[in-house]
C-alpha cells in the first residue's frame, strides 16, 4: 500500500522527453477491463455510460444498462511509463474525449467518441499532462501540466467528419512554481481554479473569449495540493492536500472550514450539481460526504478495495457515484443512500502469485487475487494444457533459496546477500526486490519491481530478461536448469531460456479459466475463449490512436500449437524454425490482406428510424483476394450477404452492401463481418435509434437505476418470444452409454422457461423437448429445423443439450439415443450441422451444452474436447452465445444428491430460483448467470468441473431470464 501511495504523489515528478520513436507492432493483453490504476473516471452527461483512463494505456467505455465494456481506445505501446494516461475530460454533449498523461511530446489526444478516431492532437506543454477540463459550453478545454502551466485551447464545432476548423492554443497561464496538479472551470465558464504542488490554490477571472486570465485570489499553504473544485453556484472553492487536509474558501477569499476526517492523500473532490454536498475520497479507501451549508460531515464509508484513485458524482444526482479503486483498476457505481455497489467493471485477468516446479515443464500456479494462497492450477508447457484440479501442494517444489552451503537473504528493500556477496538494486530502474532463488548451478535469479535479472553467486550480473511490463512478483527455475519461469503484475507468466535469455512463451489466465499461451512471434494456442485476451497493437504515431487487431483476425496464420510446442521444447525460435522448416509470417503482409470496410449508411447524423420500418445498411468492402464470407451483424446476429456482386478494380475485389433491414427496437447496432482465406475483420458498429418522442432518461429520473432498467417503456422494448429446444439423453440403445440424470436436466430446463412466459420481458415460450428414445438423430435434426422455421429477429432461440459428446476424425458429435459407435459419422449428430442452423437464425441464440460425458464411450474413441467447436460457433461470424458445462476435455458430473448434472443443478438455483440476480433488478443477465454458475458448479463438484461461457465480441449483453416476481 505504501508504494501505491508514494506513486500517487510523485507520478508527475519527471521532466524531459522520455519517449522512444518506435513505430512497430506488439502483442499485448486485452484483459477486457483495466489491469492497472484508473487515474480518472467519469459519467457521461446522460449517466448512461462511464468512461475511464488508466496507467494500462487504455481508454475504456462502459455501459451501465448492460453492465458491460463496450469500447476500448488504444494508445501507443512503448516500454515503461510512456503511454500511461492521467487525465480525462468529456465534452458536455458526450461526443469528444480529451485524454493526456505520459504521452509522446506531451500530446493531448482528442477522440471523436462517435467514430472512435483521434481527430486532433494538442501540442504545446513541455511535460506530463496532469488534468483536463471542458468548459460547460464545450468551446474551451483547459489543461494542466508538470511543466507548471495551464493552457486554454479553443475547440471548434464538430461535424460529421471531425472538427470544422483546427483547435488551437488560446492562452497560457504560468503563475505556479511547481506541478499544476488539478484544475476546474466554474459552471458559467467565467472562473478557473488551479492547484499546485507549490502549496497554492489560485482563482482566475476569465475574460470574454478566454483572451486573458486575471488572478482574483491566491491561497497559500506549506503542503502540496492534489485536488481542487469550485461549486456550481460560484460560492465555494475547496482544495485537498497530500497530508489529507481539505480546505474550504469563499470565492471572495475567506477561509470557511478545514476538514480533517480523511486519512491520507486526497484523491478526489466533487461538489454535487446542486451544490449541497461535497464528496471527498482519500487514498485509504474512505469516502466522506459534507453538507455545504454548515460544513459538517453527513456520512462516510470505506470501499474495502484499497486505494481510491478517482471518484465522481452522477450528473444532477448526489445519490450515485462512480469510484475507481485498487491497483488492478476496479470501477464500481455506488448507490450512496444504501452504501452498496450496484455496478462493477473489472478486467478478466488475475496475476499469478506463486510458482512451483515439477520434474517436467508442468508448473503449479496460484492465480488468485490474494497473496500467500495455495496453488490452485497447473500449466504444462510441454502439452500446452491448463490443469484446473487443485494440485497436491507437496508435489511441486518452491524456489530454492538455500543450497550447497549458500543462502540468500534479503537485507532491505533493494539489497540481497549471498554469503559475502551483495546484489544491489537500482532504486529507480530495478525498484524493490520481490523474489529470488538459486539456479541448479548456484546462479541467482532476482525478481523486482522493475526488472528480472540473473547474477552469479559473486553478485556479478549475467543477463537481464526483458519482457514483463509490470512488477515481477515471483520466479522459479526448472529442475534441469534450462528454463526460467516468472509471473508479473502485468498478469502474464513467462517462460524463458535461462541460458540465452530468450523469451519463449507467455501465458495469460483469466478469472474464468480461459487462457492463451503465445510466443513473441505471435504463434499461439488457447482455450475456446482465450483468443479474446490478446491482440496485435500497431503504433501509428502522433495524432493517431494505435490500431488493435484481435489475434483471431489471423488465426489461420498464427494459431499453431505445434510450432509453439517446438519453440518451447528446443528453447529457441530459430531452432524450431529450422527443424520444422516453416517461414516466418510477416504481420504487415497479413494486415494488408485484411478486408477494408467503408461505411456509407447509417451515418452518425443520419441514424434515426421508426420502429417497424426499415433502415438502410450500405457499405463498400475491398479485399486483395476473394471473400469467402460477408455478413451484416444486427445486434450481433449474422445476415448473409451474397458474394455474387463482386467487381475487380485495380487488383482488388470490391463488394457492395445495400440492404434494407427491418428494425423493431429503440436502438440497433449494425456491424459488418468480412473474411477471406487469410484473415477476417469485424467493423466498428453503426447505430440507429428510434425517432419517436424522446423519453425521459435516467438523468431526469434522478438517476434512478431501477427506473432506468425497469421502466415500462424499456421492458416493452425488450419483450420477446422464446423458442427452446431441450435435449436430454440418459437411456441409449447401447445401454453401456446410459447416463442417469440427463433427461431430468432437459425436463428441468423446460420447466424453468415455461415459468418465464407472459411476463414483463418474455411473451410466449415455445418448447420442443426430446428425451431418451425421442432424442434420436432424426428428431434432433427435425428439432433444429423447427427452430429455423419459427424463430424471428425479435425472438430468443435456446438450445439445451445434455448427452454424451465425442471427437471423431477431427469432428465433434452429439450422441443421440440411437447412435451406433461403429458408424459415428452416419448415426451421431454432427456439431457442424447444428452450428449451421444456429448461426443462420435471425434471432439471438443461446446454447447450453453439457455434452462432455466421454468416460463411457470406449477406448477406441478419444475423450471429448469441444474447444474448437465452441470457439468457431461463438465467433463474430456465427454469433452464438454458449454456456458449456465443463472446460475442454473435462467430464461433466452428475449425482443422486442433486438428481441432475452439476451444470443443470446450478442452472436451477441461479435461473429457476433467481439466485443469480445479483443486481436485484428481477432480470438475470448473461454475466450474472455466468458468475453464479461458475461458483456453484465449483462448489458442487469440489473443484472438479469448470463451466465456461463464450460469446461473440459483437454481443455485449443478453437477458437470460427473469425472477419469479417478473414471470407469471
Amino acid at each position: 500500500m505504501n508504494n501505491i501511495l508514494i506513486t500517487l504523489v510523485i507520478f508527475l515528478l519527471c521532466t524531459g522527453n522520455l519517449f522512444s520513436q518506435e513505430k512497430d507492432t506488439h502483442l499485448v493483453i486485452d484483459a477486457k477491463g483495466h489491469s492497472s490504476l484508473v487515474r480518472k473516471v467519469s459519467f457521461t452527461s446522460n449517466n448512461q455510460k462511464v468512461i475511464s483512463v488508466s496507467e494500462d494505456k487504455t481508454v475504456r467505455v462502459w455501459d451501465l444498462k448492460s453492465n458491460a465494456l463496450i469500447k476500448t481506445y488504444w494508445g501507443e505501446h512503448t516500454e515503461g511509463k510512456e503511454g500511461r494516461y492521467n487525465a480525462l475530460a468529456l465534452s458536455p454533449d458526450n461526443s469528444i474525449a480529451a485524454v493526456g498523461g505520459f504521452l509522446q511530446n506531451n500530446e493531448i489526444r482528442i477522440i471523436d467518441l462517435r467514430s472512435g478516431q483521434q481527430i486532433a492532437s494538442l501540442l504545446g506543454h513541455e511535460n506530463v499532462i496532469s488534468d483536463l477540463k471542458f468548459s460547460s459550453n464545450g468551446q474551451w478545454l483547459a489543461s494542466s501540466s508538470a511543466d507548471k502551466t495551464v493552457k486554454i485551447w479553443y475547440m471548434p464545432e464538430l461535424t460529421e467528419n471531425g472538427f470544422k476548423d483546427k483547435p488551437f492554443e488560446k492562452l497560457t497561464i504560468s503563475d505556479h512554481s511547481d506541478v499544476v496538479y488539478n484544475i476546474d472551470f466554474s459552471e458559467d465558464g467565467t472562473r478557473l481554479v488551479t492547484c499546485s504542488f507549490d502549496g497554492s490554490v489560485k482563482l482566475y477571472s476569465m475574460a470574454v473569449a478566454m483572451s486573458s486570465a486575471n488572478l482574483a485570489k491566491v491561497w497559500e499553504t506549506n503542503s502540496k495540493f492534489t485536488n481542487v473544485d469550485i461549486s456550481s453556484d460560484n460560492q465555494y472553492v475547496v482544495g485537498g492536500q497530500t497530508n489529507g487536509k481539505v480546505i474550504v474558501w469563499n470565492t471572495n477569499g475567506t477561509e470557511v472550514a478545514t476538514l480533517t476526517d480523511t486519512k491520507g492523500f486526497i484523491s478526489s473532490l466533487n461538489f454535487s450539481d446542486d451544490g449541497e454536498k461535497l464528496m471527498v475520497t482519500d487514498a485509504k479507501g474512505n469516502v466522506f460526504f459534507y453538507s455545504t451549508d454548515v460544513w459538517l460531515k453527513r456520512d462516510a464509508f470505506n470501499v474495502k478495495d484499497g486505494v481510491i484513485t478517482s471518484a465522481s458524482f452522477a450528473h444532477k444526482s448526489s445519490d450515485y457515484a462512480v469510484i475507481a479503486t485498487s491497483s488492478e483498476g476496479v470501477i464500481k457505481v455506488w448507490d450512496l443512500k444504501n452504501k452498496k455497489a450496484i455496478r462493477e467493471f473489472r478486467g478478466g485477468g488475475i496475476s499469478n502469485k506463486r510458482i512451483g516446479r515439477s520434474d517436467q515443464l508442468n508448473f503449479s500456479l496460484s492465480v488468485n487475487p490474494k497473496i500467500k494462497q495455495p496453488y490452485n492450477k497447473t500449466f504444462d508447457f510441454e502439452s500446452l494444457t491448463l490443469g484446473l484440479q487443485k494440485p497436491k501442494q507437496t508435489a511441486f517444489k518452491m524456489p530454492e533459496i538455500q543450497q550447497n552451503g549458500l543462502m540468500l537473504k534479503k537485507m532491505g528493500a533493494y539489497t540481497l546477500q549471498c554469503g559475502t556477496a551483495k546484489i544491489e538494486n537500482d532504486k529507480n530502474r530495478d525498484k524493490g526486490i520481490n523474489a529470488y532463488c538459486f539456479t541448479p548451478n548456484d546462479d541467482i535469479v532476482v525478481a523486482s519491481g522493475g526488472s528480472l535479472k540473473l547474477y552469479n553467486k559473486s553478485g556479478a550480473l549475467i543477463r537481464a530478461f526483458e519482457g514483463h511490463s509490470g512488477s515481477v512478483i515471483t520466479a522459479n527455475v526448472s529442475n534441469d536448469g534450462k528454463y526460467l519461469i516468472s509471473s508479473s503484475a502485468d498478469q502474464t507468466t513467462k517462460l524463458w531460456n535461462l541460458q540465452t535469455g530468450e523469451l519463449l512463451a507467455s501465458l495469460f489466465i483469466s478469472a474464468t479459466n480461459d487462457w492463451v499461451c503465445w510466443s513473441p512471434q505471435g504463434y499461439y494456442h488457447a482455450s475456446a475463449g482465450g483468443e479474446q485476451y490478446i491482440g496485435w497493437l500497431k503504433n501509428n504515431g502522433i495524432g493517431h490512436l494505435a490500431t488493435y487487431y484481435p489475434v483471431s483476425f489471423a488465426g489461420q496464420e498464427f494459431h499453431k500449437k505445434d510450432i509453439l510446442i517446438k519453440i518451447i521444447k528446443l528453447g529457441s525460435y530459430e531452432a524450431a524454425k529450422k527443424e520444422m522448416m516453416f517461414t516466418t509470417v510477416a504481420l504487415d503482409n497479413v494486415v494488408a490482406q485484411q478486408p477494408k470496410i467503408k461505411w456509407i449508411s447509417p451515418t452518425f447524423s443520419n441514424n434515426v428510424h421508426e420502429i417497424g420500418k426499415h433502415a438502410k445498411v450500405e457499405a463498400k468492402v475491398e479485399s486483395l483476394s476473394e471473400l469467402n464470407s460477408l455478413k451484416i451483424l444486427v445486434d450481433g446476429r449474422p445476415t448473409v450477404v451474397s458474394l455474387d456482386n463482386a467487381k475487380q478494380e485495380g487488383g482488388k475485389f470490391i463488394y457492395t452492401i445495400n440492404k434494407d433491414i427491418k428494425v423493431e427496437k429503440d436502438e440497433v447496432n449494425f456491424q459488418i463481418f468480412a473474411a477471406n482465406t487469410k484473415t477476417k475483420v469485424t467493423s466498428e458498429p453503426r447505430k440507429v435509434v428510434s425517432k419517436g418522442p424522446t423519453r425521459e432518461n435516467s438523468l431526469d429520473m434522478g438517476f434512478d437505476l431501477e427506473a432506468m432498467f425497469n421502466s415500462s417503456e424499456n421492458k416493452a422494448s425488450l419483450k420477446t418470444n422464446i423458442y427452446l429446444l431441450a435435449i436430454g439423453v440418459s437411456k441409449y440403445q447401447n445401454s453401456e452409454l446410459d447416463l442417469t440424470f440427463a433427461d431430468n436436466d432437459a425436463d428441468a430446463i423446460a420447466e424453468i422457461y415455461t415459468k418465464q412466459s407472459n411476463g414483463s420481458v418474455f411473451n410466449e415460450v415455445n418448447i420442443k423437448k426430446l428425451t431418451n428414445t425421442d432424442a434420436n438423430k432424426a428428431n434432433i435434426v427435425e428439432g433444429f429445423k423447427w427452430l429455423s422455421e419459427n424463430a424471428t429477429s425479435k425472438d430468443l432461440a435456446i438450445v439445451f443439450i445434455a448427452s454424451h459428446g465425442l471427437n471423431y476424425e477431427d469432428n465433434f458429435y452429439i450422441i443421440p439415443h440411437d447412435v451406433k459407435l461403429d458408424d459415428v459419422k452416419n448415426t451421431a449428430v454432427s456439431w457442424s450441422d447444428c452450428s449451421n442452423v444456429m448461426s443462420s437464425l435471425p434471432s439471438q441464440v443461446l446454447m447450453y451444452v453439457d455434452a462432455c460425458n466421454s468416460g463411457q464411450l470406449g477406448k477406441d474413441i478419444s475423450r471429448s474436447d469441444n474447444t474448437e467447436s465452441i470457439r468457431q460457433l461463438s465467433s463474430d461470424e456465427n454469433g452464438v452465445v454458449i454456456m458449456s458445462g465443463s472446460t475442454g476435455d473435462e467430464s461433466s458430473l452428475e449425482s443422486p444428491e442433486w438428481q441432475h448434472g452439476a451444470f443443470t443443478a446450478a442452472l436451477i438455483d441461479g435461473l429457476g430460483e433467481g439466485k443469480a440476480d445479483y443486481s436485484r433488478d428481477n432480470i438475470i443477465s448473461l454475466r450474472e448467470l455466468d458468475l453464479f454458475i461458475a461458483m456453484k458448479v465449483d462448489e458442487l463438484t469440489e473443484g472438479k468441473q469448470h463451466p465456461t461461457t463464450q460469446k461473440p465480441s459483437t454481443i455485449s449483453s443478453m437477458t437470460i431470464g427473469v425472477t419469479s416476481g417478473e414471470g407469471n
